[in-house]
């Protein structure tokens, strides 16, 4: 006969392991956040004493929300949003699906090449497109001139028309490699007895993709899109460095403006207001993506 073993009782051991960090996220996440709503009814300035602040309920949203600054930020966002959730993501499953579901040589040489720019930070990137798209002696306009396209020649990152888009094009260049060593991977692990049947059913190239692959790395897919969206959300290093939110505040975004009015201009209460705005967008924009994705 089996002996039933007897559930063991730890008492308030688990709880004392687990205490320190809780301790910690109390600390560094949970009175920030207080804080955070705290001072965005304020009008402080971060200098004068905390005794002195000034009450002024929510006058801070009202004027962040009725701004220009706030509905250029906004939409350029949701522009960012859609164009990190869907270029990437099909550039990258249709280069992952030529890599190992054909017969392409040195298919770890272009694993490896298309993951560089996840190796170099923002910083470094910046530079090598800010002389790309240099006016005077960029790459890019000495390529048109050598077409004959002198028309086009004009200063990318110094026009509205075309400064978003130059961000958007490099935030396209350092992400879709990414998203085809993770497809690489996800195309793998697809049961082959799949691609065989279809095969032996008369199944052509695209219609095994569409029928066999796509469906079987599915998940993956809603995961690179919700880390997408919420990336695009977070995105500041990109136009710090290489527009500043120019020109004028074309290529603003929520947090450039953030930093911008909470560190540049010195309010405070109206920074940590656009903070409060923006974690609530982040949140909603994710809880309706999941809701959409089931």
């Amino acid at each position: 006969m089996k002996r039933k073993r007897k559930a063991t009782s730890f008492g308030a051991t688990p709880y004392l392991f687990v205490l320190p960090g809780m301790i910690l996220f109390f600390l560094i996440a949970v009175i920030p956040i207080f804080q955070t709503l705290g001072l965005s009814l304020t009008n402080w300035d971060g200098v004068k004493p905390l005794t002195s602040i000034e009450f002024v309920g929510i006058q801070n949203y009202e004027k962040v929300i009725t701004g220009d600054e706030f509905i250029h930020a906004l939409k350029n966002n949701v522009l960012w949003a859609l164009v990190s959730v869907t270029v990437p993501i099909v550039i990258g499953v249709v280069q992952a699906n030529v890599i190992v579901n054909s017969k392409v040589k040195f298919k770890n040489l272009f694993q490896l090449l298309l993951f560089l720019p996840q190796l170099l930070s923002s910083m470094i990137m910046s530079i090598m497109w800010l002389a790309i798209y240099d006016p005077a002696s960029g790459l890019l306009n000495a390529l048109l001139n050598l077409a004959g396209l002198e028309t086009f020649i004009r200063p990318w990152l110094g026009s509205k028309e075309t400064a978003i888009w130059c961000l958007l094009i490099m935030s396209v260049w350092t992400a879709y490699g990414f998203n085809t060593i993770i497809y690489c991977t996800a195309i793998r692990a697809v049961d082959g007895a799949m691609y065989e049947a279809a095969t032996i059913d008369g199944a052509s190239q695209l219609q095994i993709f569409f029928k066999i692959t796509l469906p079987s790395i599915s998940k993956t897919t809603t995961t690179l899109m919700l880390l997408s969206l919420i990336g695009a959300f977070k995105v500041f290093d990109v136009v710090l460095q290489m527009t500043k939110g120019g020109p004028g505040y074309y290529t603003y975004v929520i947090s450039y403006y953030l930093y911008q009015t909470a560190f540049t201009s010195n309010k405070i209460g109206a920074g940590c207001a656009i903070a409060v705005l923006l974690t609530v967008l982040v949140l909603v924009v994710s809880r309706v993506f999941q809701a959409l994705r089931r």
